[in-house]
């Protein structure tokens, strides 16, 4: 009789142990919290600029852990991410565990103002409707080529993959997200200028006095007096 009690009792403990493997992970919570800068981006022709992606978890109590790769941009042109993809070194449950991420966003708290003091590494998010949370930021770093036709548009697309990792150490749950920025090439003179191309085979620029019509004009405010003047001397 004990014998097939005892064996009950590790048939329960047995069964108890995924059943509080379970419980644990229906109390993780998941945050993939992000914000977005400019996407709406203007670079001269052989230079570069930058987009950024922030990240912060308020809302979850699981370490988020993310991977940023570029999914489309224009052929010829350079686009890198700012962390670069490495590996971080993480402990499960006291089992070590490598991870390979651009970046990791810990649970943090939600301030009701913008912190004054923010820890190297870090940057302070605006969450609208709810205050700041400090979180990463990713720079997304484009570098058109001195080719580029001004007003060139190019659209630059970033995927992100949050993932959280299990009891076991690998992936439990995974989540994405794309990113769009918007390049316009322009030019790298800060000079304002105004030209119109007319189909009438001339070009008037407002900026430079060109304008065709504008010595005819001056020339009738002349003769307009002239005439009138001569006519006034015949009737006398």
């Amino acid at each position: 009789m004990k014998k097939y009690c005892l064996l009950g009792l590790v048939a329960l403990v047995v069964l108890a142990l995924p059943l509080a493997a379970y419980a644990e992970e229906e109390a993780a919570k998941y945050n993939f919290a992000s914000a977005q800068g400019a996407k709406e981006l203007r670079v001269p022709p052989g230079e570069t600029t930058e987009g950024t992606v922030y990240f912060y978890n308020i809302d979850g109590n699981r370490i988020t852990h993310i991977t940023l790769a570029v999914s489309q941009a224009p052929s010829g042109w350079g686009v890198t991410i700012e962390p670069p993809i490495s590996e971080t070194e993480v402990l499960v449950s006291g089992m070590p565990v490598m991870v390979e991420e651009n970046l990791y966003i810990e649970p943090g708290e939600l301030f009701t103002e913008e912190p004054e003091a923010v820890p190297d590494g870090m940057v302070s998010v605006k969450v609208p409707g709810r205050g700041y949370a400090l979180g990463k930021a990713a720079r997304v770093l484009i570098t058109v080529p001195q080719s580029a036709a001004l007003g060139t548009t190019g659209e630059i697309v970033v995927s992100a993959e949050a993932s959280w990792l299990g009891q076991s150490g690998s992936a439990a749950v995974k989540q994405a997200r794309d990113f769009d920025f918007t390049v316009t090439v322009v030019s790298a003179s800060t000079e304002y200028t105004e030209t119109i191309v007319g189909a009438n085979g001339g070009a008037g620029d407002a900026s430079s006095g060109g304008v065709k019509w504008w010595p005819a004009i001056v020339g009738g405010a002349i003769l307009i007096p002239i005439i009138g003047w001569r006519r006034k001397r015949k009737m006398k």
